[in-house]
């Protein structure tokens, strides 16, 4: 396979991901959403395993929404180089949704 192959597919399989994550989500998902320049990426975060009453998987939850709203925007392999201004407000962007969505999800079961 050659590169420019490996890359379509890799491209491919990153645009219909979206849809992937929203047609298996469930009531305890969070949709982390992230747009850097043309590109808009989705990561479903699911929270099944964690109850939303007890602050220390409170705090775990918001750990991998961190991790995720990172992973749409471009953290890459540890480090962003250089963080830029298009991936500072990507990552705002993202965590600020996906904390609100948390926020929305404790409430109801918490």
């Amino acid at each position: 396979m050659t590169k420019k192959m490996l890359v379509a597919m890799a491209a491919t399989l990153a645009l219909s991901l979206p849809g992937i994550a929203s047609a298996g989500s469930t009531d305890m998902d969070v949709i982390v959403d992230g747009s850097t320049g043309a590109q808009t990426r989705s990561v479903t975060v699911s929270l099944t395993d964690l109850n939303l009453a007890n602050q220390s998987d409170l705090r775990r939850a918001d750990y991998r929404l961190i991790r995720a709203s990172k992973q749409v925007c471009g953290y890459v392999s540890g480090s962003i180089m250089p963080v830029t201004n298009d991936y500072r407000t990507c990552y705002g962007e993202a965590i600020g949704g996906a904390r609100s969505d948390l926020n929305t999800l404790a409430q109801r079961f918490g």
